[in-house]
């Protein structure tokens, strides 16, 4: 995007879904057809980390160390996770989509469902019905489904799934086996690990998202201005108008004289919306 804000559309689906159409009266004009759009507004603040590189540093660099390289990696790597952590908190939580299912290890009540490590749980039929709801109650049907680490692991040795594929010339359950089994183009499997712990502090490393968590929701091949998905990120592209790349990101070398020193500086400008939050479903607890 250009501009570091701006509106997207909002269509109200019930608009397109009525069949309003009629024979036209002879010498008359045919029924009329309309529809309202509302606006949604997005702002991509400006994000940004630096490194500095004394020419000290620089200068006592022994082959192969590369302080201009070492610095891109840290800079680039950490921006990569805040982006992963903002993915996280806008899409892959509870709460925000517009179905939330709870699994349960025994007797699963309504809006639940049998963990899929308890003996008798059905993960291919949850998905499916819960593919077709949103299909039935939207006209887009879900092509994405994103598993959290663990959830990932059950789903390839599940006596279910397992099963089905075990006359296949395949020697392990992958991820397109299951996408094909449940009838979805993608299965996503983020994979980023954060560090909580404060510098100085002992490491606490792990996965960024929930391990135990799926989500199940329709992403648009294409973005478009008028075509629905459950989220879209916006990129201010026009950050450095020749320099920022797709991801509305750049990395930039500073000379700064006085403290005989360079900085190297990422800079990136996005923001991760919510469009259609019923083109998605959660699924917490997925595993015990």
């Amino acid at each position: 995007m250009q501009k570091q804000s701006d509106l997207y559309a909002i269509y109200d689906k019930g608009y397109f879904y009525r069949d309003e159409v009629g024979e036209r009266p002879l010498g008359d004009s045919p029924g009329r057809a309309g529809y309202k759009v509302e606006h949604g507004q997005y702002f991509t603040p400006e994000l940004a980390l630096a490194h500095t590189i004394d020419d000290r540093v620089r200068d006592n660099a022994d082959q192969p160390l590369d302080p201009d390289l070492a610095a891109m990696r840290l800079l680039t790597t950490q921006m990569m996770i805040h982006r992963d952590r903002v993915w996280a908190e806008k899409y892959f939580s509870p709460t925000v989509w517009g179905t939330e299912w709870d699994g349960k290890n025994s007797g699963p009540g309504a809006g639940e469902f049998l963990q899929f490590d308890q003996a008798g749980s059905e993960p291919i039929q949850l998905f499916e019905q819960v593919r077709d709801e949103i299909a039935g109650s939207t006209g887009y049907t879900p092509n994405v489904l994103v598993l959290g680490a663990k959830v990932f692991r059950v789903l390839k040795n599940h006596p279910e799934i397992v099963d089905r594929v075990k006359y296949t010339q395949r020697d392990a359950v992958a991820a397109d086996i299951i996408a094909n089994l449940i009838g979805v183009e993608k299965i996503v499997l983020p994979r980023a690990v954060y560090n909580t712990a404060q510098e100085g502090a002992t490491n606490s490393i792990e996965f960024l998202v929930n391990q135990k968590s799926a989500l199940l929701v329709y992403a648009a091949p294409a973005p478009a201005i008028d075509q629905p998905t459950g989220g879209y990120t916006f990129t201010w592209t026009g950050l450095l108008p020749g320099a920022t790349n797709a991801f509305g990101g750049v990395i930039e070398r500073i000379r700064m004289e006085a403290q005989h020193s360079d900085e190297i500086q990422i800079r990136a400008a996005y923001d991760c919306n919510l469009v259609a939050k019923e083109l998605g479903a959660y699924f917490e607890e997925v595993t015990a």
